[in-house]
């Protein structure tokens, strides 16, 4: 399995990017993933990516672009809805697939 590290960021950093965090880590599990995931908040984003790797960014709560320039950012909301999930999923997976 490819180990990735992902932020999951929502307005305070708890419930919603716990259970963002979790269903990516189980959707992208079942593709071969092995997901280490951070809940975070918008004021944390800077912080985490200058303290450790960042793959990816999936966030239900808007974000600095520039709190993390060159890591890919993805709306992650319809993974919280449950609603439109496979363009969250077909977005990260061409992201992971290419990473070094």
């Amino acid at each position: 399995m490819k180990k990735v590290n992902i932020l999951s960021v929502c307005g305070s950093g708890t419930v919603s990017s716990a259970m963002v965090g979790q269903k990516i880590k189980e959707m992208l599990g079942e593709h071969g993933f092995d997901c280490h995931i951070e809940e975070i908040n918008p004021g944390m984003v800077a912080g985490a990516v200058g303290s450790r790797k960042v793959d990816l960014i999936a966030f239900t709560s808007p974000i600095d672009p520039k709190d993390a320039e060159g890591i890919p950012q993805i709306n992650a909301v319809g993974v919280l809805t449950g609603m439109d999930e496979e363009t969250f999923m077909e977005q990260a997976l061409e992201v992971l697939k290419n990473l070094k």
